[in-house]
């Protein structure tokens, strides 16, 4: 009476080769990953700079009065004409130059530039296409009226 071995399945060699391709493939991959989702990270953070300096300006123009937004390593500090504390962020991807901006009653800034680093790599944040004024066109209107 001879023995039969049950050939069905995988060997223990045959799944140590598989996982390990499919370890190999997940660094190459995973380490990319992380890289794009802190680009996006930092991206969000940018946007919420502008989102500040707009703000900051709309709210020293219905204020009336004078707002300075003092930025320093990785925080802004939103200070009112009393040296009040109004607001202040902190960024995780972003790092400052020290600097403050002064908006004026008006709600326009004194600078139109913020230098930054985001990631480490300096950058200038250009400011002046919040506070462009954009105005009419009045030669279009009045070719399409005649």
């Amino acid at each position: 009476m001879g023995s039969r071995f049950n050939t069905s399945g995988f060997s223990l060699i045959e799944l140590l080769i598989v996982v390990s391709i499919m370890m190999t493939l997940l660094g190459l991959v995973g380490g990319s990953l992380t890289t794009g989702v802190g680009r996006a990270e930092a991206q969000t953070e940018v946007v919420s700079v502008y989102n500040l300096v707009k703000k900051t300006g709309v709210r020293a123009f219905t204020s009336g009065q004078t707002l300075v937004l003092s930025l320093d390593q990785n925080q802004a500090k939103l200070i009112d004409s009393n040296d009040n504390l109004v607001s202040l962020v902190h960024y995780e991807h972003l790092l400052f130059d020290r600097q403050q901006i002064i908006f004026n009653s008006n709600g326009l800034p004194n600078l139109f530039a913020i230098g930054i680093q985001v990631r480490g790599i300096p950058k200038t944040l250009d400011l002046s296409s919040l506070f462009s004024r954009r105005t009419p066109d009045l030669t279009a209107v009045a070719k399409n009226d005649s």
